[in-house]
């Protein structure tokens, strides 16, 4: 049996495979993400959540898995917002 693979720790990602009633494993990425990309954010949002499912990817090599990687940021006027690593950066 194919074994699923989130590439997350987001609790509201795991919810959802939940939700549907998947079984999966969690195995959060080590993909270093580059909000700086010179990408719509369209792109951006693609590029980064396969650059996650890739890394992980990597380490499962030959075995019959499928790994689900996703990312998400905020695009206002034209930039893009990550996700804050402090409470002084989230009020910014």
């Amino acid at each position: 049996m194919r074994k699923i693979i989130l590439a997350s720790t987001s609790p509201r990602r795991k919810e959802l495979l939940e939700q549907i009633g998947l079984e999966f494993l969690i195995e959060p990425s080590g993909y270093e993400e580059d909000m700086n990309q010179k990408m719509s954010p369209e792109e951006l949002a693609r590029f980064l959540s396969h650059q996650k499912a890739l890394d992980v990817a990597e380490k499962h090599k030959g075995e019959d898995s499928l790994v689900i990687g996703a990312d998400t940021f905020i695009a206002f006027e034209g930039g893009v917002l990550g996700k804050p690593h402090t409470a002084e950066k989230a009020k910014e």
